[in-house]
C-alpha cells in the first residue's frame, strides 16, 4: 500500500466515540448524540512536571543518566549493516534509557577489532556499552550474530544472540536483540517489534483501520468490511477486531483478517477490549450506551453498566475493567463501577499501563480547548500530567512492558514518551483515534 494516497486528519473526540458524524448513506441510522456536558465542577487538572525532556532514567531500581551506547556497523553487506544500525539506534533511543553515540565519534579500529572490542578505545569516547555484529549468508537466509559489551566489564560480551532470517527479517531480529539488551539491564524485556493499531479519517465520512510498528515503520491500512471502520483492538491470535458500518446503518464487531462478523447484537456496537478470556464491547441502544462483557467469539454477552453513556472499555490486571461514564454528570474514568477521576470536567479513553513504578491508568483530559495525557493510580490517587502546552495530545496507548506511552498530537503525528512524559519523540506523521498497543 502507498500510504501517501490517504489523508489523515485530527479528529476531535466526544463522549460516545464521536460517531454521530459518521454515515454510510443518507438514510443510515445514527448513534445517539452525546449528553450535554455540564459546567465544570471538578478541581483543576494538575500541571506537567516537565516539557518532554529527558533528565534521568530508572535502571535496575535507581535513577541515573542515560546509558551511553555505541552501535557499530557489522562488516559485510552494506544494506544489512545499515538496517542493523538504523533499527537498533531507533529502538534504543526510543526506549528513553540509552544515549546512542554518533558513529562519527568512534575512534576504534573496527576492522581490526572484528566482533570483539578493545575496551580502552571505546572508553575514550565515553561509551559505556557497545553493540557489535557479524553477518553472513547461509543459503538464502542471513545469519546474524549480535553481541552486547559493557565497557567496564572488559572484552567479554555480556550478551550473545544468533539469528537466521530472510533478508526481510533483519529488522525483526534486531528488535529481538534490543529487547534482550533492555532485559539485561532491567530484568524485563522491552516491546520493540510490536505493533499499534488505530482508526483514521480516509475521506469525507470515511474511516479506516491502520497498523504501524512500534518504531513508526511499516504503516499500512487493513482492508475492512466497509469504508467506515472504527475503534480497533488486537484480540486472540493477533486478529484485529473493529466496529464496522453496514449498509443498513448498523455497526457490528468484525475481525481482520477475513473480516468475519463477530457480533449480531441488537443496537450499534462500538469499541472493543480484551483481557484474558474476556471481551468487552460498547453497545448503543435506546439513546444510551453500555458496556457488555463475554467471550471473544461474541457469545455470553452480559451488560455490566446501566444507563447513560459508558464507553472506552479497557481491561487491566486481574480482569479489572476501566471505562468512561457520565454517570456523575460529565465523562470521567471508572474502574469496576467506581469513579476514580475527580479532577477535570471531561476525561476519556483510559488504558492500563504496567509502569515499572506501579500499575497506572493513562487517559486523555480536556483542559480548555485542548487535550492532554494524564496518568492516575487505579485507586484514583497520584494523578499526573504527561503533556502540557504542546498542542492537543490524545488517545494514549501503553507498551506491553509498560515503559513507553504512545499518543497522537496536533504537533503533527504519532509520538512516544516514557511514562513520565519525558523523551517525547515523533515516530510517524499520522494522527487518528482509538490507539491501542498490541499485547496490552
Amino acid at each position: 500500500m502507498q500510504v501517501s494516497r490517504f489523508r489523515f486528519f485530527f479528529f476531535v473526540p466526544v463522549a460516545c466515540l464521536a460517531l454521530a458524524t459518521l454515515r454510510h448513506d443518507a438514510g443510515a441510522q445514527q448513534p445517539p448524540p452525546p449528553a450535554p456536558v455540564p459546567a465544570p465542577t471538578a478541581s483543576a487538572l494538575p500541571a506537567a512536571a516537565n516539557n518532554g525532556a529527558v533528565t534521568s532514567v530508572v535502571v535496575s531500581g535507581g535513577a541515573r543518566a542515560l546509558f551511553k551506547i555505541a552501535i557499530a556497523p557489522p562488516p559485510g553487506d552494506a544494506s544489512v549493516a545499515g538496517s542493523v544500525v538504523e533499527t537498533s539506534t531507533r529502538d534504543l533511543t526510543l526506549s528513553s534509557m540509552f544515549q546512542v553515540l554518533d558513529p562519527k565519534s568512534f575512534t576504534a579500529n573496527l576492522e581490526r577489532e572484528g566482533i570483539a572490542i578493545d575496551p580502552a578505545s571505546w572508553r575514550t569516547i565515553g561509551a559505556e556499552g557497545v553493540v557489535k555484529g557479524n553477518t553472513s549468508m547461509r543459503g538464502s537466509n542471513v545469519h546474524l550474530e549480535l553481541r552486547l559489551y559493557v565497557v567496564a566489564r572488559g572484552s567479554d560480551a555480556v550478551l550473545k544472540k544468533e539469528y537466521d532470517v530472510a533478508t526481510g527479517g533483519i529488522r525483526s531480529a534486531v528488535h529481538q536483540f534490543d529487547n534482550e539488551i533492555v532485559k539485561y539491564f532491567t530484568g524485563t524485556a522491552a516491546s520493540f517489534g510490536s505493533r499499534l493499531v488505530f482508526s483514521a479519517t480516509t475521506g469525507r465520512g470515511q474511516k479506516g483501520i491502520f497498523g504501524v510498528d512500534s518504531d513508526g515503520q511499516g504503516l499500512g491500512r487493513m482492508q475492512a468490511v466497509s469504508n467506515v471502520a472504527l475503534a480497533p483492538a488486537v484480540g486472540p491470535g493477533g486478529a484485529v477486531y473493529y466496529a464496522g458500518g453496514l449498509p443498513d446503518g448498523s455497526y457490528q464487531l468484525f475481525k481482520y483478517p477475513g473480516n468475519t462478523q463477530v457480533t449480531k447484537q441488537a443496537g450499534l456496537v462500538f469499541g472493543v477490549a480484551f483481557g484474558g478470556p474476556k471481551m468487552a464491547v460498547v453497545v448503543s441502544q435506546n439513546g444510551q450506551s453500555d458496556i457488555w462483557t463475554g467471550s471473544p467469539d461474541g457469545s455470553n454477552l452480559a451488560r455490566v453498566t446501566q444507563g447513560g453513556l459508558n464507553t472506552h472499555p479497557a481491561f487491566g490486571p486481574g480482569g479489572q475493567l476501566a471505562y468512561v461514564s457520565n454517570a456523575g454528570g460529565n465523562p470521567q474514568i471508572y474502574v469496576d463501577g467506581k469513579r476514580v477521576s475527580f479532577r477535570g470536567a471531561y476525561n476519556m479513553a483510559p488504558v492500563w499501563c504496567n509502569d515499572p513504578d506501579g500499575v497506572k491508568i493513562l487517559f486523555m483530559g480536556r483542559d480548555g480547548g485542548t487535550w492532554d495525557i494524564f496518568s492516575i493510580d487505579p485507586s484514583g490517587g497520584n494523578m499526573k500530567r504527561l503533556t502540557q502546552d504542546q498542542g492537543s495530545n490524545t488517545y494514549p496507548a501503553c507498551s506491553p512492558d509498560g515503559r513507553t506511552v504512545a499518543f497522537f498530537s496536533t504537533r503533527g503525528g504519532l509520538y512516544l514518551s516514557n511514562p513520565q512524559g519525558q523523551n517525547q519523540t515523533k515516530i510517524a506523521s499520522v494522527t487518528g483515534e482509538s490507539l491501542r498497543w498490541e499485547g496490552n
